[in-house]
């Protein structure tokens, strides 16, 4: 099992291909499994590399509050491609994931060569009801279990009820990544997510090329998306058909054409 000790936690990852390198980081309660579908038609032509962050998945999960932030998680994946004497790369951000990409392309511009942000945004977006939800389901995380923290969430936010009730499939994995993060990481990923520092007044100084794609159902994103595309200079927006929060599992092959395309047309012949 591939693990690398990055600033003091085992990290797990999976390089999957040859050539320039693709770097799939995934949304909040997630894996490097949420990349599924894009990793073996990705790597025919492209390094893949995907990792879970602290808390998640196979990786460490410290139990400490001030062990998890947006920076400290862009760090990690830095580390990482460090290891990996990876120094150029396509960054593939969903949602959390997302301002991860971000972070890493303000603090470390020579990194990226190109960036794709799936259904996420450059500040926190403040949905209503939300962070009465999250206070309980962190209660529950704690008292009952992520299971527990699961089925109440399916049952009690609307856009979850939406994206299962339309993808029963998207049901079934979301459970299995719930499963798999650690209490820790999700009670303080989250409060991370809430204390992140806003990036949109530095979009400017992105000059990756960048493709933003947003579920045409995704609601609370679409601004936020809009604004992604009109403040990064070299950017553009795909609106993906039927879709909610997560394209890349619910419509998989429109999802990988448009992200094929995209690399066909940015990324280097050769790493």
């Amino acid at each position: 099992m591939p693990i690398v000790n990055v600033n003091g936690i085992n990290l797990y990852y999976e390089v999957t291909g040859a050539g320039f390198s693709v770097v799939l980081c995934h949304g909040y309660t997630g894996s490097h499994q949420d990349w599924m579908f894009q990793v073996p038609p990705l790597s025919q032509n492209y390094q893949v590399v995907a990792m879970d962050y602290r808390g998640h998945g196979s990786s460490e999960a410290p139990s400490s509050a001030g062990a998890y932030s947006i920076p400290i998680i862009a760090e990690d994946v830095h580390a990482l491609l460090k290891h990996l004497a990876i120094t150029k790369c396509c960054l593939v951000g969903h949602s959390l994931g997302g301002f991860v990409a971000l972070q890493l392309a303000v603090d470390n511009p020579s990194l990226i060569d190109s960036l794709v942000l799936v259904d996420t945004s450059s500040e926190w977006i403040e949905i209503p009801g939300y962070p009465e939800l999250q206070l309980k389901l962190n209660q529950i995380a704690r008292t009952e279990g992520m299971e527990a923290v699961f089925e109440y969430n399916a049952q009690h936010n609307p856009l979850s009820q939406k994206s299962f009730a339309k993808y029963p499939r998207l049901r079934e994995i979301s459970k299995r990544r719930m499963a798999e993060t650690s209490v820790s990481g999700y009670v303080y990923v989250a409060r991370a997510i809430g204390q992140w520092q806003p990036l949109t007044p530095r979009l400017k100084e992105i000059s990756a090329a960048t493709l933003v794609v947003v579920g045409e159902e995704d609601t609370p994103f679409l601004q936020p998306s809009e604004l992604l595309a009109k403040s990064i200079p070299h950017s553009r927006l795909h609106v993906i058909p039927e879709a909610t929060h997560s394209p890349q599992v619910e419509t998989p092959d429109l999802f990988n054409q448009i992200l094929l395309s995209f690399l066909a047309q940015v990324a280097p012949t050769s790493s």
